[in-house]
This record gives structure tokens, C-alpha cells and sequence, in this order.
């Protein structure tokens, strides 16, 4: 059987490459009837020469439309074999949510980094004791676990919020007309500003509950601290100390985010220096933002059933005690003093490089393995 059909096979391939055009017979003018079977013969076999024909370019054609591409064999491979598909999409994280991730984890590791520093600044100031005392760094760990939360939330939010930001601004400026390095300088301070007042907004109520705890001999915790100070306030003591925490946040974000990416800009230092641009921006930032800093202290240290200090008030008296001092050296080191320039911009400084350096880094790991 297989030797027939490649014989009939053969034959019509023949019969179709022979050139043969059908003529049309008159079988009322032809009287030789082999001659006119003849003729039919052929047209038959030409009929069927046509079909196969068509038949194979019609395979031909289908068999390339088809031919599957290598997304359609992805998508094919997908749908046979789910399990792949699905451990893909386990791998892979939702890029919105990245920079948050690594906005925790650079928190995270800045909080534990200087617990240390910030229990001994803290202690310096309470008790009045020069910094470097070996009692304010005596169990440096104290409490860190009950605070951990918080703290990774105040010192990793504003590295995505400026991410955030950043891309918003530039989207949204890309059919504006202006000069581009001096509308890049004014994205990066206003993106700046933007996560500063934002972080401002979420943090101030976890803020006004720890500076409550601090300011007590016995700490009775974040949720008993709550309750006390809503039956005094209601939820105004919450929101004690938010103006002048916006306007310290505006100032501090918009500063160290424009100097910070001025001197990326400029190439002022090597890549392997750029944590000491992250430094100075961030000190230059700290004492920027330091006046409205101590408004904001004065606020939250004010009593539940009291009323608060406005910001003018609190920079007005700062200036007349300024003004009252001998010398203009001595006005110097009180405003130094008043305004925790000094150990507190140290920290300041150079806890947003740490924490900068920790998110830029924890980004690029991400990315490259997502």
C-alpha cells in the first residue's frame, strides 16, 4: 500500500508540473468518441492536479501562520505547565512596593545602628551631663525592642516617599518649557519637601506618644500613654507638634534632597565618596530645619491640658535671649546649644547616610534578583 500511494503521489506531482490548458470540446461536432473520453480524461486529472495543489499551498500557508513565536511558546509552556507559572509570580515582587521594603529595611538597621548614640544623646540632655559620659552609654539596648516599630518607621520612610515623589515630579514636568538643570534642581527640592511633610503627617501621632513616654520617670507604654492622653485631650494631644514637625520636614527633606543631588549632578566627588556628600547635605539639612526642630520640642513637651506655643512664639523668645547675651560669640554658642548643633547634627548627618547608603543598596539587590 505504501509503494501505491507514493506512485499516485508521484503522478499527480508529474501531472500537475506538466504544462496542459483543457480545451473545451463540442461533443456535438466531434464524432470520434475516443477522442472526446481522451479529452475528459484530461480535464479530470487537470481538475484534480488544481485540488492537490491548492490543497498543499493551503497546508503550506497554515503551517506558517502556525509557527508559534517565542512569546506564544512562553505562553504555551505557562498553560501546560502551571506549577512554573506560578513559582515565577512568587519570585517576583510588586515593584510599587520595593522601595517601602527597602525603605524598612534601611530603618531597620539605622535604628540598630545608633541605639546606642541616640540612648546616650538622649540621657546627655536629661541629665544635663557632658555626651561622651561612659554612664550615658550603660546598657545601650534598653527598650530598643519596644520601640523598633517606630523608629524603622521614622528612619526608613522618607528614602520611597522621595523615590515617590521624584518620579511624580518629573512625569509631570515633562511638557513644561523650561531650562532642565534648573527645573531638575526645583524637582528634587519640591520632591524632598513632599516626603518630608508626608512622613510628617503619618509619623506625628507615633511621635507625640514617645515624647510623652520619654518625659515620664516611670514608662507605662505607647497604648496606656494613648489612653491617658485622650481622656485629657481628646485627639488633640496627637496632633500637638505638627505644624512645626511639617515646616522642620519641608525644610530638612527639600535641603537635603536638593544638595544631595547637586553634588551627585556635579560629579564633585567619586563614587566611592558620595556617603560624604549624603553627610554634609544632611547636616547642612539639620541645621536648616534646626529652629522649627526646637518649636517642635517645645510643643510636644507641653502638657495635655495646656495651651501650646506657636511657632513665632518659641523663635521670638529665642531671638531675645540670643540678643541679651555680651558678645556676638556668646549668642553663637547659645543658639549652638538651643539648637543641638553640635552631637545631634552628628547624628542627623550621618544616620541619613547610613540609611541612604542601606537603601540604595537594598534596591539594587532587589531589582537585579526580582
Amino acid at each position: 500500500m505504501e509503494g501505491n500511494a507514493t506512485n499516485d503521489n508521484d503522478t499527480t506531482t508529474a501531472c500537475c508540473t506538466s504544462s496542459y490548458t483543457p480545451t473545451v470540446i463540442d461533443n456535438h461536432n466531434v464524432k470520434d468518441k475516443n477522442l472526446i473520453q481522451h479529452v475528459n480524461q484530461k480535464a479530470a486529472t487537470t481538475t484534480l492536479c488544481d485540488s492537490f495543489l491548492s490543497t498543499e499551498n493551503n497546508n503550506s500557508s497554515q503551517h506558517n501562520d502556525v509557527l508559534p513565536s517565542s512569546s506564544q511558546i512562553k505562553l504555551q509552556n505557562q498553560t501546560t505547565n502551571p506549577l512554573s507559572a506560578t513559582t515565577k509570580h512568587h519570585n517576583n515582587i510588586n515593584p510599587t512596593i520595593i522601595p517601602f521594603l527597602c525603605g524598612l529595611t534601611a530603618g531597620v538597621a539605622q535604628a540598630g545602628f545608633f541605639n546606642p548614640y541616640d540612648r546616650a544623646l538622649y540621657l546627655s540632655v536629661k541629665h544635663k551631663r557632658p555626651f561622651l559620659s561612659t554612664q550615658n552609654f550603660k546598657n545601650p539596648y534598653i527598650g530598643f525592642l519596644q520601640s523598633i516599630t517606630g523608629r524603622a518607621l521614622s528612619g526608613g520612610l522618607f528614602f520611597p516617599l522621595e523615590t515617590f515623589f521624584s518620579e511624580k515630579f518629573v512625569l509631570s514636568s515633562r511638557s513644561i518649557n523650561s531650562p532642565r538643570e534648573k527645573m531638575n534642581d526645583l524637582q528634587h527640592f519640591l520632591a524632598g519637601s513632599a516626603a518630608g511633610a508626608a512622613s510628617a503627617l503619618l509619623l506625628n501621632p507615633l511621635s507625640a506618644m514617645k515624647y510623652r513616654t520619654w518625659g515620664r520617670d516611670v514608662n507605662r507604654g505607647v497604648i496606656a500613654e494613648a489612653v491617658i492622653m485622650w481622656r485629657k485631650g481628646g485627639s488633640k494631644p496627637f496632633f500637638y507638634g505638627l505644624l512645626p514637625t511639617l515646616t522642620r520636614d519641608v525644610a530638612f527633606g527639600g535641603t537635603y534632597t536638593f544638595l544631595r543631588r547637586y553634588v551627585r549632578k556635579s560629579d564633585l566627588l567619586e563614587e566611592q565618596y558620595m556617603w560624604v556628600g549624603d553627610t554634609a547635605s544632611a547636616a547642612c539639612a539639620a541645621i536648616v530645619s534646626g529652629p522649627f526642630n526646637l518649636a517642635r520640642n517645645v510643643q510636644y513637651g507641653t502638657g495635655a491640658s495646656k495651651q501650646q506655643p506657636s511657632i513665632g512664639k518659641v523663635l521670638r523668645s529665642l531671638a531675645k535671649e540670643a540678643v541679651t547675651k555680651r558678645s556676638l560669640v556668646g549668642a553663637m554658642l547659645f543658639l549652638q546649644r538651643r539648637l543641638r548643633i553640635g552631637w545631634g547634627t552628628a547624628r542627623v548627618a550621618a544616620g541619613m547616610a547610613f540609611g541612604q547608603g542601606v537603601y540604595d543598596w537594598c534596591i539594587v539587590i532587589v531589582s537585579r534578583n526580582n
